[in-house]
């Protein structure tokens, strides 16, 4: 980087680019009110332009990218196959298989999905041979066996159509019903791509676990090995763009091929066609998908308007790659990836430049520049990251500085790892130890942030609430960069930070401090907490990873757990169980004998199993516990494998009274579950219920109204399902329940006074 003085800014580049996205979004969304308005704006300002040339331009662009958007929208959600997702049929397909990824922290169990292309379908009597893009997934067992196969497989399965959503640049969602068919093998860049990907995980194969899986995330955001809570400590702190393809990594493998190629002796037209074959082989190497693109598009953004272009100039390079990825994909549109890459590239370019001047007065320039740039991406981004969590990370920019040293030096590690790993396996083992040093670093960062009380606090999502952090985040780099002139002054400021990170963060009124029953907000999950005695909870499911969970836990003061009800095995309803390791659980009432039980138990080793049986009642402390219902796995009625029907109607239904307040905690039971509920003889009349299967389409209105609860809990998070369902909303109201929902309110208290019962949520929604 060089100190020259930041040139004026010319705003036509961001202007157009701008509108570019905003008709591609418009377009790709198909609601006719919406093109027809944003059309009539167009044309509106084609005739309000004359004489004026930007305004012209502005209303040109609108009205094309609403035309060609809509149209690649309607052609990719017209034909046999998106009919035949409506009617959800049943057919045989032979697809070519893109990329796909495996996930084990889903409410299902393992999860795999990919993109495929349909080379033919076979169905219904008719036989079509087409290229249609598909979205091909698969659940439970057979997700390890589909994601065993290299890119580029051409296979035979059959499979269940459904619909996509309208904004998704595929036609149909195909859901696996039988493992895959091998037809014919990859071709030989696909296998050379698989080769070298595979090298680069047996070289670092020897590394403990968390760094043997952050290397590959790091280097070609590969995170199959990903832990849940590992990336839920990376999302706290912050660093989830570490372990996504983005265009840091490209620069970093641009910047050190350039520096060898000098090195070497290369100049001139050398360098740029050793740039070239760089970007070539990183986009290859992470499979060409779309994300991938946007990457390699802000990598070289980024390199170009840091290594030879001004702060003006890099704004128009990432103006012209945002309209030529939009003109390439205008899906991207819609993708919070494409609008993070976009939003950070803009922080670097505008700002990191003059933020590396002011370090560089009293610090080495190269750390200078490691901490410059991750802070700009950092406060660029933290308003779209808080609409998308609901979260403020205060640790987020301390945790991006202090990995910020350590980013570079190991990706550049891996990426020469991942190119010997084929060839020179010993070297490439080498090569991997010294990055995994690095990568445990990271690791040891995210889990120190992480664990801090006040690591991060809610935010609400709203848009006044997302206005005040673009203002702080404006006032922020006015101010900023004289301020890091003044080391004592930042070091100071900072000082001030980690303690107050050191210490938890009340939201003013939370939690209230009587509360007698709490909704956790655990993401997509569901975790419940009743008190017994002060210090003391009985815990209904634990959410989908430790660190959301131990935080409320904390929040609320609870120390002891006398007992545990666990009401099926997903994954979002136990992995959480970690987090109550240190806490004292006295029992765990569960269904004995289940998958899923030997885990829990081996978390909780001093934990008293109580099978679960209806009519079965505990009493607990002064609250007593009363098993309503639980289907045996071998009788709940089995739907789709990717629904877990069986497990799902197989919760342990409980009713717990406190003398207080009467709490109904259904799991995830579905219509099954919820008829062996009813059917019971047991009491269900409560006067809070923890919604089922987090709000989802399939409930009965008659446990609705045999509950008759004032209020309804629904612990959800961001999710792809439609949960919660409109119908289930709906249905809620009709039985006269007031509906609370921890992905828009956060957590949520009800506490028993003199007026009734009373409701806090952590955050307004």
């Amino acid at each position: 980087m060089s100190g020259s003085e930041p040139g004026p800014l010319d705003p036509r580049g961001p202007v157009l680019a701008v509108t570019m996205w905003a008709g591609t979004w418009l377009g790709i969304q198909g609601r006719p009110e919406a093109l027809a308005g944003c059309a009539a704006a167009g044309a509106l300002t084609l005739v309000w332009s004359r004489g004026r040339r930007l305004a012209g331009a502005v209303g040109m662009l609108l009205l094309c990218c609403l035309l060609t958007a809509g149209l690649r929208s309607a052609v990719t959600h017209a034909g046999p196959v998106p009919d035949w997702a409506r009617e959800r049929a049943v057919v045989e397909v032979e697809a070519v298989v893109g990329p796909g990824r495996l996930s084990t922290a889903t409410r299902w169990g393992a999860f795999w999905s990919a993109p495929a292309r349909l080379e033919s379908v076979r169905g219904r009597g008719q036989h079509w041979a087409l290229g249609q893009q598909v979205r091909l997934v698969a659940s439970g067992e057979a997700a390890p066996v589909w994601s065993r196969l290299v890119p580029g497989s051409r296979v035979h399965a059959t499979v269940r159509l459904e619909p996509a959503e309208p904004q998704e640049p595929v036609g149909a969602v195909a859901r696996a019903r039988e493992p895959p068919q091998l037809v014919a093998e990859p071709g030989w860049v696909d296998q050379g791509v698989h080769r070298v990907r595979e090298g680069l995980r047996q070289a670092v194969a020897g590394l403990p676990a968390e760094p043997r899986s952050i290397v590959p995330a790091l280097v070609v955001g590969d995170t199959a090995r990903v832990g849940p809570e590992l990336q839920e400590r990376f999302r706290v702190t912050g660093l989830t763009h570490l372990m996504a393809v983005s265009g840091a990594n490209l620069t970093l493998l641009l910047a050190s091929l350039l520096w060898l190629a000098r090195r070497l002796g290369a100049r001139g037209w050398w360098l740029r066609g050793i740039a070239v074959v760089g970007v070539a082989g990183f986009v290859v190497l992470c499979h060409s998908e779309p994300s991938v693109l946007r990457a390699a598009a802000m990598g070289a953004v980024g390199l170009a308007a840091l290594g030879w272009g001004g702060r003006a100039q890099g704004l128009r390079y990432l103006s012209w790659a945002v309209i030529g990825l939009l003109m390439l994909d205008p899906w991207l549109a819609s993708s919070a990836g494409f609008a993070l890459s976009v939003v950070a590239s803009a922080g670097i370019i505008a700002f990191a430049r003059s933020w590396t001047d002011a370090l560089a007065g009293w610090l080495p320039r190269g750390l200078a520049e490691a901490l410059a740039v991750p802070l700009a991406a950092q406060v660029a981004t933290q308003p779209i990251v808080s609409a998308l969590s609901g979260q403020l990370s205060l640790v987020g920019v301390l945790a991006n500085v202090a990995a910020g040293p350590l980013v570079g030096p190991t990706t550049v590690l891996g990426f020469g790892c991942a190119a010997l790993g084929w060839l020179l396996p010993g070297p490439a083992v080498a090569l991997g130890w010294l990055a995994g040093w690095g990568a445990q670093a990271l690791c040891w960062i995210a889990a120190l942030g992480a664990a801090l009380p006040a690591a991060a606090i809610a935010w609400p999502a709203t848009p006044s609430g997302i206005a005040v952090l673009i203002g702080l985040g404006a006032a922020t780099y006015l101010v900023l960069g004289r301020l890091l002139r003044h080391r004592w002054l930042i070091m100071s400021l900072a000082a001030v930070l980690v303690l107050v990170l050191a210490r938890p963060w009340a939201v003013p009124g939370w939690p209230p401090p009587d509360w007698q029953v709490v909704q956790c907000d655990v993401g997509q999950g569901s975790a419940s907490v009743v008190a017994v005695e002060p210090g003391a909870a009985i815990v209904v499911d634990t959410g989908p990873e430790p660190v959301a969970l131990e935080r409320c836990l904390a929040a609320l003061g609870v120390r002891r757990v006398p007992l545990l009800v666990v009401t099926h095995f997903h994954a979002d309803h136990i992995g959480g169980v970690p987090a109550l390791a240190g806490r004292e659980v006295a029992a765990v009432l569960e269904s004995t004998g289940r998958p899923g039980a030997d885990q829990v138990a081996g978390q909780l080793p001093g934990a008293q199993p109580i099978a679960a049986a209806p009519g079965l009642a505990l009493q607990v402390g002064r609250v007593r516990v009363v098993v309503v219902s639980t289907l045996p796995a071998s009788t709940a009625a089995w739907g789709d494998a990717e629904e877990s029907s069986a497990e799902n109607d197989s919760s342990v239904v409980t009713r717990i009274d406190t003398g207080r307040i009467v709490v109904l905690a259904t799991g995830d039971i579905e219509t099954a579950g919820q008829a062996a509920a009813l059917a019971s003889g047991q009491p269900l009349a409560a006067d809070v219920l923890i919604v089922p299967h987090h709000g989802s389409a399939r409930q009965s209105p008659e446990l609705f109204a045999a509950a008759a609860a004032q209020v309804a809990l629904i612990g959800v998070g961001e999710n792809s399902y439609g949960h919660p369902s409109g119908t289930a909303l709906r249905e809620l109201g009709q039985a006269g329940s007031a509906i609370y929902r921890t992905d828009t309110q956060g957590s949520v208290a009800v506490t028993r006074t003199d007026a009734g019962l009373q409701v806090t949520t952590e955050r307004p929604g």
